[in-house]
């Protein structure tokens, strides 16, 4: 996390997923409270140093060392929390002083303090240890939510390879020679880990579906998970098929699926240094470490969807079965995360392959550019969780003279819409394309994203495929005669929109009088979809406002929404 991942999380301000603690040299009393809530809730983030109307005062910098101590140690007490809770903190220097982030995982299982349980509620952290309803509906919420937890009678240590036991042992001991699950044995190991846990609900007790996933033997694994398997292909020359692949594909332990993954990436794509600070970082380890570790770590693993891995020429896609929280673009800045697999995720982090909550957005948001020049990556957050990573970079700022041409609309727009339209990242499979070529696939993106859209209203009779489009005269030259009138306006204003924009400069643009009705047909439902927002979201009634595109907007002109 960096400083502007904080900011933008302070001036969300607190609410269901961020809770602000003036704190200098102690833990707040009420800290443990909410770590309760939000690990029973929906995970969230706690800032320490920041009081409740969002102002920064900074923690004591000769505390910081102390502070962190003491909230791990009782995180991991059960006389504290109970089951514990495996946090990282870490500080972020601020102009007035260190702020300390504490991600709160959601979790699998319902934890207390001091015996009472606590869930989140808007901004408080209610004490629900005596209402029946909320407790039934909260562990009703947990077993359904993390399969990952759930319990297999009748699965043994049997069942596990020894040899992974070794494996992992060496793993955490070249990350961190005093991790405490270096002097557990074998079953204390599970237990600790929560890969053995009991219902308290139902009394059942065992083993879980992460310690099949992460211990067991490739039969077992098969066994509980039939349909389960990884793909890993390189299509650069046989579009169809594949050029080399991971043959088998893979359907064995967690850890030598992720080994196996990444040797394919570093077998097919270049090394790529860079120096941070003093150290030399490899960029391609550093961006698809956090894919590769995401894929394996996020994925619903009793979906019957195979996880699949596709290199071709112009980008890496991955696709992931996914128990989906919402359906869109994830914004790297103003996201989220939820660990789909905490327990797993847990391990992950013990190896030294996954870092804080939501990294793998971030850090592969943070290095891709670097890897690949202007490049981002996109991440969809569907039924299926599909990651893109651009080997090549196009953006339809490549295109303005074209497109601005294209769109008809007045001269006094033009350098507005040129330099906008250089945040409008396109597909890597768009390089090197003619403007027809980029033509003929937006406008068929823009009417599948547009029709799915409901409160768009876009005119379903429009033309998209490819040899209706070539009959419409000056196709390629004139948008009023491609697009309806309804689209034609959407389009304009997404693209306007590429940068920040004021109303009355919009309707300018359209030669456009009844404010009332612009905003109406148009504005209003940009906003409700998602696409457009206001530069002042917390006063829609201010002056100063105007309108931005949000991830999704943009990926929504640029073709990415798919």
């Amino acid at each position: 996390m960096e400083i502007k991942d904080l900011q933008y999380l302070i001036n969300q301000g607190e609410g269901l997923r961020i809770e602000f603690k003036d704190a200098r040299d102690s833990v707040p009393s009420s800290f443990y409270e909410t770590v309760v809530s939000f690990s029973n809730t929906d995970g969230g983030t706690i800032l320490l140093g920041v009081d409740d109307n969002g102002i920064i005062k900074g923690i004591d910098p000769d505390a910081e060392v102390s502070l962190m101590k003491n909230i791990i140690t009782a995180l991991n007490s059960k006389d504290c929390i109970d089951p514990p809770v495996y946090v990282e903190p870490f500080c972020i220097q601020q102009q007035v002083g260190k702020v300390m982030v504490i991600q709160i995982p959601a979790s699998s299982q319902i934890h207390n303090h001091s015996g009472t349980i606590y869930s989140r509620n808007f901004e408080s952290d209610l004490d629900i240890t005596k209402n029946q309803q909320r407790l039934s509906d909260l562990y009703l919420r947990k077993r359904n939510f993390f399969t990952e937890a759930i319990i297999y009678e009748h699965l043994s240590m049997a069942d596990l390879d020894d040899n992974l036991f070794d494996k992992v042992f060496k793993l955490i001991r070249n990350i961190k020679s005093d991790h405490p699950w270096l002097l557990a044995g074998k079953e204390q190991l599970l237990k600790e880990a929560t890969l053995w846990r009991k219902d308290f609900q139902t009394g059942q007790e065992g083993l879980t579906l992460a310690a099949a996933l992460i211990f067991g033997k490739d039969e077992t694994i098969q066994s509980l998970l039939p349909a389960y398997k990884v793909e890993g292909m390189l299509r650069k020359e046989n579009l169809d098929r594949y050029d080399d692949r991971i043959n088998p594909p893979l359907r064995t332990n967690l850890i030598d699926t992720y080994l196996e993954m990444k040797a394919f990436v570093n077998k097919h794509l270049p090394e790529k240094f860079f120096m941070e600070g003093d150290q030399r970082v490899d960029l391609r380890d550093k961006i698809f470490r956090e894919v590769v570790c995401n894929a394996i770590v996020h994925r619903e693993y009793t979906s019957a969807l195979s996880t699949e891995l596709i290199i071709t020429a112009s980008d890496v896609v991955i696709t992931n079965p996914n128990k989906a929280y919402f359906h869109g673009v994830i914004d790297p800045l103003g996201f989220n995360p939820y660990p789909k697999n905490p327990n797993i995720r847990k391990f992950f982090t013990a190896f030294g392959w996954a870092d804080e909550i939501g990294s793998g957005v971030r850090n592969t948001n943070k290095y891709l550019p670097l890897y690949v020049k202007g490049a981002h990556p996109v991440f969809l957050e569907n039924d299926i969780f599909k990651t893109v990573i651009p080997l090549r970079f196009v953006n339809l700022g490549y295109y303005a003279n074209n497109f601005i041409s294209w769109l008809e609309i007045g001269e006094n727009s033009a350098s507005h819409l040129s330099e906008g339209l250089k945040q409008i990242e396109l597909p890597a499979a768009y390089f090197e394309l003619t403007w027809q070529q980029v033509l003929l696939l937006l406008v068929p993106s823009w009417h599948q994203k547009g029709t799915e859209l409901n409160t768009l209203d876009w005119f379903e009779s429009q033309v998209f495929a490819e040899n209706e489009i070539k009959k419409v005269p000056s196709w390629h030259q004139k948008s009023t005669q491609l697009l309806k009138k309804k689209n034609w306006y959407l389009i304009g204003i997404l693209s306007l929109c590429s940068l920040p924009i004021a109303l009355s400069d919009l309707m300018v643009a359209f030669d456009y009088k009844n404010t009332k009705t612009f905003r109406d047909n148009y504005l209003k439902p940009l906003r409700e979809a998602g696409l457009v927002v206001f530069t002042i979201p917390e006063k829609p009634t201010n002056p100063d406002n105007k309108y931005v595109l949000t991830q999704q907007g943009k990926a929504f002109l640029g073709g990415n929404f798919k």
